[in-house]
């Protein structure tokens, strides 16, 4: 028997997840020629006490997995998370401490990359971002702000700044410097593209809302949110791609819910 106090998928969405097999995936596929590109990310500041530098890009031989060096994208500061477009002609980057999102354009054979724009996000401390399944919209969670950004994705693959900006509410949890305030750092959609979950590690909260294709828009749902153990920090989350369960990564508790 699971606590009542954990989380379930079905709890999560309201029961109206239980009928929702399919599966999702957002792999980007290899180049033509079968190779694949690796994207790493890192800290830079003294703040952060790290000694990173920007972006480098990485040929993975698909024969022996040997890495080598393509390229270095420098002059960033804290590109900390990076996500590939599933059209695999665009990078996007969120920046520790900063309160903009980077847009690269890809190229497919060389997996090279070349700065395309940055906005602000409307929020600070982007820990993380997801791509929703049309493609069109950017999801940002803001730690340090307690928000979510929504950045509208151009054609072309350009950001352009934030439609909604979604501050999250609540009682922070009993940690007395972990849980100051609203800490988001993840955002996941549902298999069915129609929700999103954003675990928040300071409030002890996994919030529950609907998702506007169309416009791009969050709507919080009559749950609103599903409450972890006191304590706990949910930070990261997880669907079953065919079973209607949802794990839940507590990091303050080092604890997994389901």
């Amino acid at each position: 028997m699971r606590p009542s106090a954990e989380p379930t998928r079905r709890s999560l969405l309201g029961g109206s997840a239980a009928a929702i097999l399919a599966q999702w995936a957002a792999l980007a596929q290899p180049a033509s020629s079968g190779v694949v590109y690796a994207y790493v990310g890192c800290y830079t500041t003294a703040q952060r006490y790290a000694r990173g530098d920007g972006i480098h890009v990485y040929r993975v031989d698909p024969g022996t997995g040997a890495w080598s060096h393509v390229q270095h994208v420098g002059d960033l500061v804290n590109p900390s998370f990076l996500v590939v477009h599933p059209d695999r002609r665009s990078l996007y980057s969120v920046h520790g401490d900063e309160s903009y999102a980077m847009s690269f354009s890809l190229d497919r054979e060389t997996g090279r990359l070349t700065e395309r724009n940055r906005v602000e996000t409307g929020g600070r401390n982007g820990v993380h971002q997801a791509i929703d399944p049309s493609g069109r919209f950017l999801l940002v969670a803001n730690y340090s702000t307690g928000s979510v950004s929504v950045l509208p994705i151009s054609p072309d693959g350009a950001l352009a700044g934030p439609v909604q900006v979604v501050t999250l509410q609540g009682q922070p949890g009993p940690h007395r410097i972990e849980q100051t305030s609203s800490h988001p750092h993840h955002i996941v959609f549902d298999p069915s593209g129609r929700y999103v979950i954003v675990p928040d590690k300071g409030l002890d909260r996994i919030f529950i809302f609907r998702f506007d294709p169309d416009g791009g828009k969050l709507t919080a749902t009559e749950q609103g949110a599903a409450v972890a153990r006191a304590g706990s920090g949910p930070r990261h989350a997880a669907f079953h791609p065919t079973l209607p369960v949802t794990w839940v990564v507590n990091e303050i508790g080092s604890t997994i819910a389901t």
